[in-house]
């Protein structure tokens, strides 16, 4: 089964509370169950990069559309603790994810709106086809 788990946070990488420690922990036991597992995040400029590995540039021009436009978006692949992790990197005005801390902005719907938009389009653009989308809280 392929489970695509779409999240804000997944420890070590990306963690301000138990949701990070959930997903992490969800993931790797369904993963170690024998299913296929993806983790879709944010790429916060504030992660711990130290934590992932192999990330590199998997799609450069996903172009997502946000209310009467789009925004461009890039997704890179990297591997958290044995983890397959898909970050979402937007290139708006909004400035999205480059803002130092996860949350506690004024535009945290349209942050994450965006972020599960893109989830969304990139799936459908690369063919992905989840037997299970996991959204993780409110942000998803």
């Amino acid at each position: 089964m392929y489970i695509a788990m779409v999240a804000s946070e997944c420890a070590p990488a990306a963690k301000v509370g138990g949701l990070a420690d959930v997903v992490h922990g969800l993931a790797r036991e369904l993963q170690r169950r024998g299913q296929s597992v993806e983790v879709f995040l944010p790429m916060y400029d504030c992660m711990r990069y130290e934590r992932m590995s192999n990330l590199n540039q998997f799609w450069a021009d996903l172009w997502v559309p946000f209310y009467d436009g789009g925004i461009h978006c890039e997704v890179f692949y990297g591997e958290v603790d044995g983890l397959p992790c898909y970050f979402f990197r937007p290139h708006s005005k909004e400035n999205f994810f480059n803002r130092r801390i996860y949350y506690g902005h004024n535009d945290d719907t349209a942050r994450f709106a965006f972020f599960s938009r893109a989830v969304l389009e990139f799936m459908y653009k690369s063919g992905r086809q989840p037997d299970i989308i996991h959204a993780h809280d409110w942000q998803t």
